[in-house]
C-alpha cells in the first residue's frame, strides 16, 4: 500500500472515531443517560457533529483523497475504499457547516420532546420541530441536488440510487396485491386464534429469552449487547461492538418482532469482514440492503413454521401459558393477519401499507400539499382508507415513529424495499441450501448465517447496492419474489385455495 492511501486511512479514522463517540453517546442517551443529560448531550453531539463536518470537508482530506484516486489501480481494494469515501465527501462538502450544526442541535433537542410528547400524547409540541427539520430537509435536498424530483436527493442518502420515481413504482406493484389478498383473508379465511398470545407478559422474561433465541441463531454476545429502549435500534463501533436495543414490550410479538428484528441488522455487522474495520468499506452497503437482512430474520426466519419448531419448546417452559399450542398452531397465531395502530407490531403483509403512508405523508409536507401541523389528520385519512382503521390517538398514530424527530426524511421506503430485496435473497439461498424449514426445525441456523455472510455480509461497501443485489439474485430489485412468497404463506395459513 502506498504511503498517500496509508495517510488517507489514518485521516478516516480520526472521523471513524469522533462518529463512534457520537453513536455511543447517542447510544447511552436512550439506554443509560439520567434525564437531567439531555442539555449537555445535545452540545457534546453538536460540537462533535461539526468537528467531522470540518474533517471531511478540510483540505488535507482533500488533497490526499485525490492523490489516492489519481495514482490507484482501478478496481483494486484502494480504489474502492476511496470511492466510498468520496461518496461521505462530496455530501458534507455540499452541506454548510450552519445547517450541520442546526440539525445536530434541533434533532437532539426534537428526540427528547419527542418521547414526552409520544407518552403524553400531545402531538403539539412536536409542531415547531417537525417543521423546522422537514425544512431542514428541503434545504439539503436543494444542496445535494436533484433532476426530477426533491424526495430523489433524501432516499439517496440511505439507498444511493435509488429515487422518488423507484419507491412509487415499487409501492404501485405491491399495494394492489396486498389490499387484494388481505380482503380475501377478511372474507374467505379460516379463523385464526391468536387469544393466547395476548395479555401482559413478564417484561423480564421476555427479555432473557429473546436473548437467549439470539444468541442460539449466532449474535455473538462477547461482542455486542442487547439493551431496552424506547425505540429499537442497532448500531456499532466496530464489528466487535454491535450494539442493540429492543422496545420495553410486555407482549410476546413485541418483543419478538424487536428483537429479531435488530439481530438482523447485528448480524451483518459482526459478520463484516475485520480487515475492513473502521475503514470506509466497513459494515452494511445501504439502508435498503440492511433492512432486507433485519426483514429477512424478523419475519421470513423467525415466523417461520421451522424456527417455531424448534424454539416453541424453549419458549414454553420459559412461558407455560403457551402449552396449549403445538408449533403449527402457534405459527400461525404469530402470523395472524389484522391492520394494528402500530408499525413495528403489525403483521407481515399489511407492514408495506404502514410504510406508504409514511412515504406518501413525506412527499406531501415536501412539497407543501400539507403542512405539519395538519399531520395527525392527514395520518388518520390515510391508515383509513388503507387499513381500515383510525388511530384513536396521536401516540399510536403519527407520534409513534422516532425518525421525524431525528430529521430523517427519506428513510421510510428502504424498509419496503429491504422486504422485497429480502425476498429474493431468500428465494436464491433456497435454491442453494434445499429445505430451509428442516434446516432450522433442526436448530442448525449456522448454514444460513454462513450463506448470508458469504453472498451479503462478507462485501461490506466493495459494491453498490444495486450492483450487490444483482450479483446475488442475478436480477435487479424486484417485487416477484415477495409476492409469491408471502402469498403462499398467507394463502396457507387461512386455507385459500
Amino acid at each position: 500500500m502506498s504511503e498517500s492511501f496509508d495517510n488517507l486511512i489514518r485521516q478516516y479514522r480520526d472521523i471513524n472515531a469522533l462518529n463512534a463517540a457520537i453513536g455511543l453517546m447517542s447510544w447511552d442517551r436512550q439506554v443509560l443517560m439520567p434525564i437531567g443529560g439531555a442539555q449537555a448531550r445535545t452540545a457534546h453531539i453538536e460540537i462533535l457533529t461539526r468537528k467531522v463536518h470540518e474533517l471531511m470537508t478540510g483540505d488535507e482530506l482533500a488533497r490526499t483523497l485525490e492523490t489516492v484516486e489519481r495514482t490507484t489501480e482501478p478496481g483494486s481494494v484502494e480504489a474502492l475504499q476511496a470511492a466510498a469515501l468520496r461518496r461521505e465527501v462530496n455530501i458534507e462538502s455540499k452541506l454548510p457547516a450552519e445547517l450541520v450544526d442546526r440539525k445536530a442541535r434541533i434533532s437532539s433537542d426534537s428526540y427528547e420532546e419527542w418521547k414526552v410528547a409520544k407518552a403524553t400524547n400531545d402531538f403539539s409540541r412536536m409542531i415547531p420541530y417537525y417543521e423546522q427539520l422537514f425544512e431542514i430537509a428541503g434545504e439539503t435536498a436543494g444542496l445535494l441536488g436533484y433532476k426530477d424530483h426533491v424526495y430523489d436527493a433524501l432516499i439517496d442518502l440511505y439507498e444511493p440510487g435509488a429515487t422518488y420515481a423507484n419507491a412509487s413504482a415499487m409501492f404501485e406493484a405491491i399495494k394492489s396485491p396486498i389490499v387484494g389478498l388481505v380482503a380475501r383473508i377478511r372474507q374467505e379465511g379460516e379463523p385464526v386464534d391468536d387469544s393466547l398470545l395476548s395479555g401482559r407478559w413478564d417484561k423480564d422474561r421476555l427479555r432473557d429469552t429473546a436473548e437467549a433465541t439470539i444468541g442460539a441463531i449466532g449474535f455473538k454476545f462477547d461482542r455486542g449487547r442487547l439493551n431496552i429502549a424506547p425505540n429499537a435500534f442497532c448500531m456499532n463501533l466496530s464489528c466487535d461492538d454491535v450494539r442493540m436495543t429492543t422496545r420495553a414490550s410486555d407482549h410476546i410479538k413485541g418483543i419478538l418482532s424487536s428483537s429479531l428484528h435488530e439481530m438482523g441488522h447485528a448480524l451483518y455487522e459482526q459478520n463484516s469482514p475485520k480487515k475492513w474495520d473502521r475503514t470506509p468499506l466497513a459494515g452494511g452497503v445501504s439502508l435498503a440492503v440492511h433492512e432486507s437482512q433485519s426483514r429477512l430474520w424478523e419475519n421470513i426466519v423467525g415466523r417461520s413454521k421451522g424456527f417455531w419448531k424448534h424454539f416453541l419448546p424453549s419458549f414454553q417452559t420459559a412461558f407455560p401459558s403457551l402449552a396449549p399450542y403445538n408449533s403449527d398452531g402457534f405459527y400461525r397465531a404469530l402470523n395472524k393477519v389484522s391492520p394494528e395502530f402500530i408499525r413495528v407490531g403489525a403483521d407481515e403483509l399489511t407492514y408495506n401499507l404502514h410504510i406508504l403512508v409514511r412515504f406518501e405523508l413525506e412527499v406531501e409536507i415536501l412539497t407543501g400539499q400539507i403542512q405539519v401541523k395538519n399531520l395527525p389528520d392527514a395520518w388518520n385519512a390515510k391508515y383509513s382508507a388503507y387499513l381500515g382503521i383510525t388511530p384513536p390517538t396521536d401516540t399510536l398514530g403519527c407520534l409513534q415513529d422516532v425518525h421525524w424527530s431525528r430529521g430523517s426524511a427519506g428513510y421510510f421506503p428502504t424498509y419496503t424495499m429491504g422486504n422485497l430485496i429480502g425476498g429474493q435473497i431468500w428465494a436464491t439461498l433456497r435454491n442453494d441450501l434445499g429445505d430451509t424449514d428442516e434446516l432450522m426445525a433442526k436448530g442448525e441456523f449456522g448454514a444460513i448465517l454462513e450463506w448470508l455472510s458469504d453472498k451479503v455480509y462478507s462485501k461490506a461497501q466493495t459494491r453498490k447496492p444495486k450492483e450487490l443485489i444483482a450479483d446475488i439474485t442475478g436480477r435487479p430489485m424486484e417485487a416477484a419474489d415477495w409476492l409469491s412468497y408471502a402469498s403462499a404463506k398467507f394463502k396457507e395459513i387461512y386455507r385459500l385455495v
